[in-house]
């Protein structure tokens, strides 16, 4: 891979990007871009490359812009395979981003298809089951009822079900909660009036045995379900249509659905009018009514008496009554399409499991890798245990945290989640990262590594640790890798570690026509000596280093000396800062080049005044740079300074003496609180709000601290510096 050629528009955030990059030798592309810029919509348009979903399809959704996506590689259109994107931040919020067992890309995701396909089918017959059943959690309580061993799931239990669906089943027309309620209110009245319940059930099948429609014969038994199963099967008039009868055992005629319904109905009223039934049914009832859970229990009974010989057998009713819901020809049809997408898929899940099996060896090399750079609060290793759809033996990670007393406690995967740093579990991500990256150099297989923002959250000893391990990628012969991030600090350790030249490490802005603009990068190593000495001719350049020099005389001469003091009323409204000239600053900077003296004119131009025409330069020319640091620190320090001024001029306006503004430190801060004290209907106070959260209130000597500067907008910056040169109405007078 020499070239990478992107020419995309309206992709997510993205208005415009035509970018080449050249990998050489070097295959390490390292892209700092403030946040908003083009990070996320950047890693979208390659993820949706890599994947091909049309769901993430690259396209301008605010203003619904169609999207233009070529990427080519030397001159040909990217293949897909070569494509990996990791994003910490999304991956640790994705349910999918880790499996259930431990496997190569390819095989999880083969793995996550097939499950997928079969978890729909699986949903489509529960959704319409709980509909019928009206449970309250149709799943769970299947699976509590039909569970035959602690570590059955759903997959298991609906396999038990296909056996037990091939006999016939009795329906039962009734809320499934009104009788097995969450309280288990109604199994506790069942075991408390058990007594009673079984008088009753004596003296109702005493009562069917004496009937001559309803009997019980031997290990036979004709009652009030089968013959509603005779009536069913008779009652489109067809069978005595066609001068069929039947003859009850007493010879009694039945030639019409008429006279087979009568006689059902006639037998049960005198079943159910029996005096001594109806005084034990009446003893259970007044029970029941003691208690407000089982009103709804009442209703079912109180309809149904003949139900009270099955409900004492509390836990097998339940089982006839969800397996005469599933019996439903609505619900079996579904069913029956869950299980031939289950068993067709079955023998290819099982052949995905034996392949991961395979890569056991490979995984404990990448834990053992994991362990020895990363740290973290856990510790890693590889367990058996049970696989969610395939009641087999697949290889999944088993953990174990360690308390704040060093004490171990093993935990699941989601319980560890709730339980680690943000840090924390974006290293875990990496280590699912370091497999994938491991597998694809064991295969050969050329990759373009697109990482977002990889080791944002980490502390310092994982951050170092993944760029190691990036490092290490570089140097295999077919791995590129293209790093963005909005950290400077991260930016900068990638950029000395891994070695990243000129040509291959980028600044990124955004245009105000939102056209992505990719700048050479800058800024890696100490701004000052790296970036600023030599350069001082430059006016920008000359005021930039003014906030360095500072620093350095307040650790070598102390805050009292002369110098310092010279150099805090060129950054602040004091009392000679007006007086200060260009050369009196060069004279106190020329110490500080490293013998390369100040370049810049030494005249007697008020400081002051110098900071504003170049201010006033800048934020004027309309193709200004605005990656360059130089700009944005000419700008911060005008701006507060315009600030200050007009704060000074509306308190002494308001009537106070210059002994109100003495301040040790920190100045335009406490500025500010005064003056919105001393001038309480000010309105320009939002402005020097704006002032306070926009502009550092000290620009510190080490670079690093530059990263809000660099972060920010130089088109904020220019917007303000005009609301406060508007404060004036006088620019620099």
């Amino acid at each position: 891979m020499e070239k990478l050629s992107l020419d995309w528009e309206n992709c997510f955030g993205i208005k415009k990007i035509k970018q080449d990059f050249i990998f050489g030798k070097f295959k390490i592309q390292l892209i700092y871009a403030p946040n908003g810029v083009m990070k996320t919509s950047f890693a979208k348009t390659m993820r949706y490359l890599e994947s091909n979903n049309s769901e993430d399809l690259p396209r301008d959704r605010l203003k619904n812009l169609q999207g233009k996506y070529s990427t080519r590689v030397d001159g040909s259109d990217i293949d897909k395979e070569v494509i990996y994107v990791i994003n910490g931040e999304s991956d640790i919020d994705s349910s999918g981003s880790f499996s259930n067992f431990l496997a190569s890309k390819e095989l999880k995701e083969r793995y996550e298809t097939l499950k997928n396909v079969i978890e729909i089918k699986k949903n489509a017959f529960i959704t319409k089951l709980k509909t019928i059943s009206q449970s309250s959690d149709c799943e769970q309580e299947i699976l509590n009822t039909f569970s035959q061993n602690e570590k059955d799931n759903i997959f298991d239990v609906l396999g038990y079900l296909a056996l037990e669906l091939q006999k016939p089943a009795e329906i039962y027309e009734f809320k499934y909660n009104n009788v097995f309620d969450k309280k288990d209110a109604v199994k506790k009245f069942v075991e408390k009036y058990k007594n009673q319940l079984n008088e009753y059930i004596s003296r109702y099948e005493e009562l069917l045995s004496k009937s001559d429609f309803f009997c019980k014969k031997n290990d036979h038994n004709f009652g009030t379900y089968q013959a509603a199963q005779l009536y069913q099967s008779v009652e489109d008039g067809n069978f005595f249509g066609v001068d069929h009868k039947i003859i009850l055992q007493n010879q009694e005629e039945i030639s019409s659905v008429q006279s087979l319904q009568e006689k059902i109905t006639a037998e049960q009223e005198k079943i159910l009018s029996d005096k001594a039934l109806k005084k034990t049914f009446d003893t259970i009832t007044k029970a029941i009514d003691k208690n407000a859970d089982l009103i709804d229990f009442k209703s079912v009974i109180e309809t149904h008496q003949d139900w009270i010989p099955e409900i004492i057998n509390y836990e097998e009713f339940k089982k006839k009554v969800w397996l005469g819901f599933i019996s439903k020809p609505e619900i079996k049809i579904l069913f029956n399409e869950y299980l031939d997408v289950y068993n067709s898929n079955k023998e290819e899940l099982h052949k995905i499991i034996s392949d991961a099996g395979k890569q056991m060896d490979k995984w404990r090399n990448i834990i053992e890798l994991y362990k020895a750079r990363f740290h973290v609060p856990f510790n890693v290793s590889i367990d058996n245990q049970e696989d969610i759809i395939l009641n087999e033996k697949a290889a999944k990670l088993k953990f174990t945290y360690y308390d704040d007393e060093g004490n171990e406690i093993e935990t699941e995967k989601n319980k560890l989640d709730e339980i680690l740093s943000r840090g924390e579990r974006r290293a875990f991500i990496i280590m699912q990262f370091i497999f994938e990256m491991e597998s694809r150099k064991a295969k050969n297989q050329e990759t373009l590594l697109i990482m977002d923002d990889i080791a944002e959250s980490f502390d310092y000893q994982n951050k170092y640790a993944i760029i190691e391990y990036i490092k290490d990628l570089s140097k295999s012969e077919k791995f590129y890798s293209i790093i963005l991030t909005h950290n400077y600090d991260f930016y900068r350790t990638v950029s000395s570690r891994l070695n990243v030249n000129g040509k291959n490490l980028w600044l990124v802005e955004k245009l105000q026509n939102r056209e992505i603009k990719f700048n050479g990068g800058e800024y890696t190593g100490n701004v000052f000596i790296k970036d600023f000495i030599g350069r001082s001719k430059e006016s920008e350049i000359f005021i930039s280093m003014l906030p360095f020099v500072r620093n350095l005389i307040e650790y070598t001469k102390g805050t009292e000396s002369k110098e310092y003091k010279t150099l805090t009323n060129c950054l602040h409204i004091k009392d000679r800062t007006r007086s200060i000239t260009v050369k009196d600053v060069a004279g106190i900077m020329k110490e500080y080049t490293l013998g390369k003296g100040i370049k810049h004119d030494q005249t007697d131009e008020c400081f002051f005044d110098l900071v504003m025409n170049t201010a006033d330069k800048i934020a004027s020319e309309p193709n200004i740079n605005s990656i360059k640091l130089e700009n944005k620190i000419v700008l911060s320090i005008a701006i507060r300074l315009l600030a200050e001024k007009y704060m000074y001029e509306a308190m002494i306006k308001a009537g106070k003496e210059e002994a109100d503004f003495a301040v040790d430190s920190q100045q335009t801060g406490r500025w500010t609180a005064k003056f919105k004290e001393f001038c309480p209907n000010d309105t320009n106070t939002t402005i020097i709000d704006e002032v306070n959260v926009m502009t550092p209130e000290v620009i510190h000597l080490n670079s690093f601290m530059y990263e809000p500067l660099i972060d920010m907008s130089l088109h904020h910056l220019k917007k303000l510096y005009g609301k406060c040169k508007s404060l004036h109405n006088t620019g620099t007078e």
